[in-house]
């Protein structure tokens, strides 16, 4: 078996985690844009005059 040159070895490990660290990053921005998108949901929903107005605090 040869062995893989240290400055290629270090390249690929590198790369991997550039990878890796885009990856997550993506997977973030797709969550704030899930939660902004929920929040802009809930802020434009219409106000019901009865739902919410009256709370039993006994229940």
């Amino acid at each position: 078996m040869t062995a893989v040159p240290a400055s290629i070895a270090t390249e690929s490990a590198i790369l991997r985690q550039n990878v890796a660290l885009s990856v997550i990053k993506q997977s973030a921005e797709q969550a704030e844009a899930i939660a902004q998108i929920i929040d802009q949901s809930a802020r434009s929903a219409p106000l019901s005059s009865s739902r919410g107005t009256n709370v039993n605090r006994h229940a």
